[in-house]
């Protein structure tokens, strides 16, 4: 059992009230107002790696905002770079499928 001064100390408020005493202007503060998030936090936020989503800001025309060498992605960025990284569904396969599976499915006999 480990004694109570050996535990992390921990803000008052859970809910990010001590992140807010900060000087207003700083990124954090900036993030939380308007949604942008740098790269690697949007990167964390669309479960993709930092230099995948780079790669595809710096050569594969990803929508961003550029504010002089900082690259900021708002939310509506992250839904766009969804949309365009989306795998349609083939029809073709699907039935491919189905069929196969209900070769296999037993026939239930009426006893």
């Amino acid at each position: 059992m480990t004694s109570p001064e050996a535990a992390p100390s921990l803000p008052a408020d859970q809910d990010g009230a001590a992140a807010e005493e900060s000087a207003p202007g700083t990124t954090e503060t900036m993030m939380r107002r308007d949604g942008f998030l740098p790269p690697d936090e949007a990167a964390e936020d669309l479960g993709c790696g930092k230099r995948w989503l780079l790669n595809g800001l710096n050569r594969h025309g990803f929508p961003h905002t550029r504010m002089g060498r900082a690259k900021w992605l708002s939310p509506e960025d992250r839904a766009e770079i969804r949309q365009l990284c989306r795998v349609p569904a083939e029809p073709a396969k699907i039935a491919r499928l189905r069929k196969s599976q209900a070769k296999r499915k037993p026939a239930k006999s009426a006893a």
